[in-house]
């Protein structure tokens, strides 16, 4: 009985031993995950409005190392459409974001990788335009409202009214500037740019503008430069200045200007006559004296048939004009040098419009 027991036992020791032994054995550390790809850095980010409620809108990349461009990276990376009419996009911090006014939504993804964090859900506010203070997203919506947005919750946080039909927005001198277009009731066009008081979140001011004014920026935190389209007939296009620590109109410009550009002291400015189907000319502005100092940026004889969008690379001033064409086929993208020399160009997608530097960061 005992010799039995003995036995077992070592039989039972021979079966754990090998167990124990392998045990013991060091285990080979394990690898390190792989690193998100930065896909898209050191490119352009095109944004491509497509047709109203053909849901067609597109976002498209074109990469400086290798010339490549990639037509529609929201679908290849996300495998779904990015919606109706692509409005406006822009970049804070690692995230893009892109407005689609018809969709009523606005689309958060990674700058990186392209992949959606977060649809943000504005039901039937019609947002067109964004811009960015202090971790806050404000948001220019149709329905009458800018409604704010926490860029780390990625949550809708509070909406103020301002006017008609709310279109461009920027920030200066720590405070929000609306312009309210009133672009759906013409010809009863809004003529009001809303000042915002961020901290309170309440509408202090309402500046008296040109009819229907619609494109905004700021200068060097001190000026606002307000596009007014009138009435697309008899009242012209104006360009306006806004002087931020009065909030009063200080300048109002002999230019009919549609579209502009700010970099550095310079305004990149251009126009275009719905009427006509023609674009009358692309300038530069020197808004530190007021005066034109290119009435022809484009120096070399590239023509353009309907410019529609425009970006300035700050690190080398290269100029980036996109080119709707018909506003039914493919548009194309020019980059000119800041001589107005055209460095390269390439055909983008359906209405190409808002654009976005992205240098790798």
């Amino acid at each position: 009985m005992h010799l039995c027991n003995l036995l077992k036992k070592s039989v039972l020791w021979l079966l754990i031993l090998p167990i124990l032994v392998i045990s013991c054995v060091p285990k080979p550390p394990l690898p390190d995950p792989e690193p998100i790809p930065d896909t898209y850095a050191n490119g352009l980010f095109i944004l491509n409005e497509g047709l109203f409620q053909q849901n067609n809108s597109t976002l498209s990349y074109y990469n400086y190392k290798d010339g490549t461009f990639t037509a529609n990276i929201f679908l290849d990376v996300n495998h779904r459409g990015l919606g109706d009419v692509g409005n406006d996009l822009q970049r804070y911090g690692s995230k893009l974001y892109i407005v689609v006014n018809n969709s009523n939504i606005v689309e958060v993804v990674d700058a990186k990788t392209v992949q959606s964090l977060k649809t943000i859900n504005l039901n039937g506010k019609q947002p067109r335009y964004i811009t960015f203070l202090d971790n806050k997203a404000y948001i220019s919506c149709f329905d009458g409202d800018v409604v704010r947005i926490d860029t780390a919750a990625l949550e809708v946080e509070a909406t103020v009214h301002t006017g008609p039909n709310p279109d461009g927005i920027c920030t200066c001198n720590g405070k929000i500037y609306v312009s309210n277009s009133g672009g759906l009731s013409a010809p009863n066009y809004g003529n009001t740019v809303s000042v915002i008081d961020p901290a309170s979140f309440t509408v202090t001011k309402d500046i008296t503008v040109a009819i229907n004014p619609t494109r905004i920026k700021s200068y060097n935190n001190r000026y606002v430069y307000v596009v007014s389209n009138g009435d697309y007939g008899t009242v012209p296009y104006t360009f306006q200045k806004i002087d931020c620590q009065t909030d009063e109109v200080v300048k109002t410009y002999n230019l009919e200007v549609l579209n502009f550009e700010i970099h550095q002291n310079l305004a990149y400015i251009y126009t275009y006559n719905f009427n006509t189907m023609t674009s009358a000319w692309i300038s530069v502005l020197d808004l530190e004296t007021d005066e034109i100092v290119k009435e022809q940026f484009i120096s070399d004889g590239t023509q353009l048939k309907t410019p529609y969008g425009i970006k300035v690379n700050p690190l080398n001033g290269d100029v980036y004009i996109t080119d709707a064409g018909t506003f039914t086929t493919n548009g194309d993208i020019y980059c000119f040098d800041k001589n107005g020399k055209k460095k390269f160009s390439f055909e983008g997608g359906l209405n190409p419009s808002a654009m976005v530097i992205d240098f790798g960061e």
